[in-house]
């Protein structure tokens, strides 16, 4: 079972919006050294808690470091569907914004949702992942080093009669070009799918993985010259189907050269929800991140698991810091490994905290904390920084309808080198408990992205306030699954309901036609 963690516990730590928790209690792997011991890690204190925004609705996907500061993938627009990309920088050390630019194609209708983005592998700049989920359509986008598109390139299905549809996931440089990871749809059946593509963005070849399985390759990670990735798989048993999460190599020429098939510990009960999202190295081996879920949703916890360099796995364990809680991102860096994600009082709520912990050895925790600034707000990518620290990227929603911005960007920045304290707090519309309404400064708008620092409020131990069914939610929070596959392809119904960027929901609620 997964041990329930006290209110009390929740608030306890030196942080205000960022509070010190525990993660919760381990299933199906030994407990490992207990957060609280004498030799316990230190807690990475809070530099920064920071938003940005250009327009009405925003978000922030991905975030890398670069020769000078942070650079941050989102969407930046004035609607909430058909939503511009966006690109920006920040200050490693302070968060203050530096720079931004739109990433839209005028000749195309088809505006993407930015998935990921990487260093180019051709010079300065980045190389910057999409998808649009209506037209089942990927984007590949080069930057220069200030964020002006230098070239954009876009790949369709080559189903023979029209009907196909690609999806990305995640994109990895590789010799002189790029992995790009994720799946083709083709009437209603999915499986895993490797593009490959010159450091112009010309394709060289496509390689479907698991193709005799309902599949997608969710998070790939380099390896020598090939690449390690996870892949979430459906299984019928019994009349019923669950998803599981298969943690594989491939090599130069996309042929698998291990695989390993996993589902998360249970007390018994079998899950119908096993998916690990992100993937990355740890040592001699990799740990990935992700989340495990009962068909009804009753059980919702983050789950991450390790491997040695041959798959073999290492220790697994569920680990649970809000009654619902979903890992998005895993990350190697100075301190160890560290996850990220979002958690709420349950996998349907409309609000919800960032959370973000660091993991030992075995995976118990060391520390954890949560983060907040809106009602609702997910933390959609994590890196380690060059200074030691560790920044999180994601989007921060707001619950009134009439607040302005609705969403936006929101980076945090935990150790590292010191910096003055800056939080973030809600638009003075906002009634949510996470953030206190107060009188924020309204920012002038200028060519940076804007950031409104203001005194942090104190939490409360009153549950956060339940927002309105009918607050809009933006097209940033990502494709609804039911548009892109059938409803038992990936994403696989109910369990595979995606927090995205975000949005007025916890997870995006989609149907379960299981």
């Amino acid at each position: 079972m997964i041990d329930d963690l006290s209110r009390r516990r929740l608030l306890a730590g030196a942080g205000v919006l960022a509070s010190g928790v525990a993660l919760g209690g381990v299933a199906g792997a030994s407990r490992g050294a207990d957060a609280n011991d004498a030799d316990a890690v230190d807690e990475l204190p809070l530099r920064w808690n920071r938003t940005y925004s250009d327009a009405t609705y925003n978000g922030a996907t991905s975030v890398v470091e670069g020769d000078d500061g942070l650079v941050v993938l989102g969407q930046s627009g004035g609607q909430p569907t058909g939503i511009p990309g966006w690109l920006f920088g920040a200050d490693a050390t302070s968060g203050d914004g530096e720079w931004m630019e739109t990433i839209a194609n005028e000749e195309s209708q088809r505006r993407p949702t930015f998935q990921d983005h990487v260093p180019a592998v051709d010079g300065d700049g980045y190389a910057l992942l999409g998808m649009a989920a209506q037209s089942g359509t990927v984007a590949f986008v080069r930057t220069d080093a200030d964020g002006a598109i230098q070239w954009w390139q876009t790949y369709e299905s080559d189903a023979q009669d029209g009907s196909g549809a690609l999806l990305a996931r995640d994109v990895i440089a590789s010799g002189d070009g790029y992995v790009i990871a994720g799946a083709e749809v083709r009437s209603g059946s999915a499986s895993g799918l490797v593009v490959r593509v010159g450091p112009e963005g010309d394709e060289r070849s496509r390689t479907r993985l698991f193709a005799d399985q309902q599949s997608e390759l969710l998070s790939v990670v380099s390896d020598g010259d090939g690449y390690v990735g996870t892949a979430a798989v459906q299984v019928s048993s019994g009349g019923q189907t669950s998803v599981r999460s298969v943690v594989f190599r491939a090599d130069a020429n996309d042929e698998i050269q291990w695989q390993e098939t996993f589902t998360a510990p249970n007390d018994g009960n079998a899950l119908a929800q096993n998916q690990l999202v992100d993937i990355a190295p740890a040592g001699e081996g990799y740990v990935a991140a992700g989340f495990a879920a009962s068909r009804s949703l009753d059980t919702f916890d983050g789950w991450v698991l390790s491997v040695d360099a041959s798959g073999s796995q290492r220790a697994t364990r569920r680990l649970s810091p809000q009654p619902a809680t979903r890992f998005s991102a895993v990350a190697d860096t100075a301190d160890g490994t560290v996850v990220a994600g979002q958690g709420g009082e349950s996998a349907t709520a409309q609000t919800g905290v960032g959370v973000v912990g660091e993991l030992g050895d075995g995976l118990e925790a060391n520390w954890s904390r949560t983060v907040s600034v809106g009602a609702t707000n997910n933390v959609r990518d994590v890196i380690g920084t060059a200074d030691g620290g560790v920044a999180l990227a994601g989007i921060t929603q707001y619950q009134s309808q009439s607040a302005d911005p609705r969403s936006e960007a929101w980076l945090v920045k935990l150790g590292g080198d010191d910096a003055p304290q800056v939080t973030a707090t809600a638009p003075g519309t906002d009634t949510s408990s996470t953030a206190t309404p107060s009188p924020t400064a309204t920012a002038t708008p200028s060519p940076t992205p804007t950031a409104t620092p203001s005194p942090t409020p104190e939490p409360t131990d009153d549950a956060t306030a339940t927002a309105t069914p009918t607050a809009t939610v933006p097209e940033t929070a990502g494709p609804d699954p039911t548009e892109t596959t059938a409803g038992d392809g990936p994403g696989f119904g109910v369990g595979a309901a995606l927090a995205a960027l975000g949005g007025t929901a916890l997870y995006e609620r989609v149907r379960d036609e299981d």
